[in-house]
Protein backbone atom coordinates (compact mmCIF):
# COMPACT_ATOMS: atom_id res chain seq x y z
CA UNK A 1 0.00 0.00 0.00
CA UNK A 2 1.19 3.76 -1.16
CA UNK A 3 1.31 6.11 1.59
CA UNK A 4 -1.98 8.24 1.32
CA UNK A 5 -3.29 5.61 -0.06
CA UNK A 6 -5.65 3.84 2.47
CA UNK A 7 -8.76 3.76 0.65
CA UNK A 8 -7.84 0.68 -1.31
CA UNK A 9 -7.47 -0.91 1.93
CA UNK A 10 -9.60 -4.62 1.44
CA UNK A 11 -9.39 -7.52 3.00
CA UNK A 12 -10.51 -10.78 0.80
CA UNK A 13 -10.74 -14.59 1.17
CA UNK A 14 -8.00 -16.83 -0.38
CA UNK A 15 -10.48 -17.58 -3.23
CA UNK A 16 -10.60 -13.63 -3.62
CA UNK A 17 -15.08 -13.99 -4.11
CA UNK A 18 -15.46 -12.19 -0.86
CA UNK A 19 -13.98 -8.99 -0.38
CA UNK A 20 -14.84 -6.05 3.05
CA UNK A 21 -13.34 -2.65 2.00
CA UNK A 22 -12.32 -0.33 4.10
CA UNK A 23 -15.37 1.43 3.40
CA UNK A 24 -17.34 -1.38 3.92
CA UNK A 25 -16.35 -0.83 7.91
CA UNK A 26 -16.31 2.65 8.11
CA UNK A 27 -20.14 2.28 6.86
CA UNK A 28 -21.01 -0.43 9.30
CA UNK A 29 -19.31 1.90 11.96
CA UNK A 30 -20.98 4.82 11.27
CA UNK A 31 -23.41 5.10 14.24
CA UNK A 32 -20.93 3.44 16.28
CA UNK A 33 -19.73 5.98 19.18
CA UNK A 34 -16.27 6.85 19.75
CA UNK A 35 -14.83 4.98 23.07
CA UNK A 36 -11.90 6.04 25.27
CA UNK A 37 -9.72 2.70 25.50
CA UNK A 38 -7.22 1.79 27.86
CA UNK A 39 -3.98 1.11 25.72
CA UNK A 40 -3.23 -1.45 28.21
CA UNK A 41 -6.34 -3.49 26.65
CA UNK A 42 -4.52 -3.92 23.73
CA UNK A 43 -1.22 -4.99 25.17
CA UNK A 44 -1.78 -8.69 23.76
CA UNK A 45 -2.54 -7.48 19.92
CA UNK A 46 0.90 -7.90 18.57
CA UNK A 47 2.69 -4.61 17.49
CA UNK A 48 3.29 -4.24 13.60
CA UNK A 49 6.55 -2.59 12.02
CA UNK A 50 5.83 1.17 11.77
CA UNK A 51 7.16 3.09 8.88
CA UNK A 52 8.44 6.18 11.22
CA UNK A 53 7.36 9.04 9.22
CA UNK A 54 3.77 7.55 9.29
CA UNK A 55 3.93 7.39 13.16
CA UNK A 56 5.05 11.01 13.26
CA UNK A 57 2.17 12.60 11.23
CA UNK A 58 -0.62 9.93 13.18
CA UNK A 59 -3.63 11.95 13.62
CA UNK A 60 -4.80 10.69 17.66
CA UNK A 61 -7.53 12.87 17.23
CA UNK A 62 -8.66 10.12 15.00
CA UNK A 63 -9.90 6.66 16.27
CA UNK A 64 -8.64 3.49 15.68
CA UNK A 65 -10.11 0.34 14.55
CA UNK A 66 -10.68 -2.40 16.98
CA UNK A 67 -12.48 -5.97 15.89
CA UNK A 68 -13.92 -7.25 18.71
CA UNK A 69 -15.24 -11.35 19.07
CA UNK A 70 -16.87 -12.93 21.24
CA UNK A 71 -16.49 -9.87 23.78
CA UNK A 72 -12.85 -9.87 23.45
CA UNK A 73 -10.58 -7.13 21.60
CA UNK A 74 -9.22 -9.60 18.87
CA UNK A 75 -6.76 -7.25 16.53
CA UNK A 76 -6.50 -3.66 15.27
CA UNK A 77 -7.60 -3.32 11.86
CA UNK A 78 -6.86 0.24 11.27
CA UNK A 79 -4.64 2.51 13.68
CA UNK A 80 -1.41 0.45 14.51
CA UNK A 81 0.47 3.74 13.62
CA UNK A 82 -2.04 5.57 16.20
CA UNK A 83 -1.70 3.19 18.55
CA UNK A 84 2.47 3.36 18.38
CA UNK A 85 2.24 6.89 19.03
CA UNK A 86 -0.19 7.32 21.86
CA UNK A 87 2.71 4.87 23.54
CA UNK A 88 5.58 6.83 22.77
CA UNK A 89 3.81 9.63 23.87
CA UNK A 90 3.37 7.31 27.21
CA UNK A 91 -0.36 8.05 26.96
CA UNK A 92 -3.11 5.95 28.92
CA UNK A 93 -5.74 5.90 26.54
CA UNK A 94 -6.62 6.21 22.59
CA UNK A 95 -9.81 6.70 20.66
CA UNK A 96 -11.34 3.72 18.99
CA UNK A 97 -14.73 2.49 17.32
CA UNK A 98 -14.71 -1.10 17.93
CA UNK A 99 -16.03 -3.35 14.80
CA UNK A 100 -18.34 -6.25 15.74
CA UNK A 101 -18.86 -7.57 12.06
CA UNK A 102 -16.91 -9.72 9.98
CA UNK A 103 -13.92 -9.32 8.44
CA UNK A 104 -11.81 -11.35 5.64
CA UNK A 105 -7.99 -11.27 7.52
CA UNK A 106 -6.25 -11.13 4.54
CA UNK A 107 -5.06 -7.73 4.11
CA UNK A 108 -3.88 -5.84 0.85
Amino acid sequence: MKVDDWQKTYWEDEKGRNRTTIQDVLIELQDEPVALLKLNALAHIPSVIIEEYKKQTADLSCPIIVVEKDGELQYILDGHHRRQKAIDEKRTHILAKVFRGEVINESR
